[in-house]
Order: structure tokens, then C-alpha cells, then sequence
């Protein structure tokens, strides 16, 4: 069995590196509800940014300063 020379495996590497860190940032992670409310998509973290609170996505609530 062959081994790859270092240059074309370090080329490889940073091309399969490349396009997992392209396509997992390229997400919109928050999106507005209505008025100040804000969700993260990936936690599913609700930000309710007037009362300055959060609710997390088991129901556990927590206030922030």
C-alpha cells in the first residue's frame, strides 16, 4: 500500500477542514420572534432581551444583569 506524500495529505486534510467549518458557521443561529425576543436555533435558548431573562430549553429560567 502506497502512503500519500505529506503535501497532498495536508492538502486533503485542509480542504475536508474547509468545508465542515464552511458549512457548520454559514448557519443563522439566532433569529428575531417578536419585539426583543430572540431564539437560538441550535440550543433552542429563548432570549427575552427586555426583562433581560432567558429560558432555556427544558423550561429552567435565569435572569442576567
Amino acid at each position: 500500500m502506497k502512503s500519500l506524500p505529506t503535501s497532498y495529505a495536508i492538502l486533503i486534510g485542509s480542504l475536508i477542514l474547509g468545508i465542515f467549518l464552511y458549512f457548520g458557521l454559514s448557519t443563522n443561529r439566532y433569529s428575531h420572534i417578536e419585539g426583543n425576543k430572540i431564539i437560538d436555533q441550535k440550543t433552542g435558548t429563548l432570549y427575552d432581551l427586555d426583562k433581560k431573562q432567558y429560558i432555556k430549553k427544558n423550561g429552567d429560567l435565569y435572569q442576567y444583569e
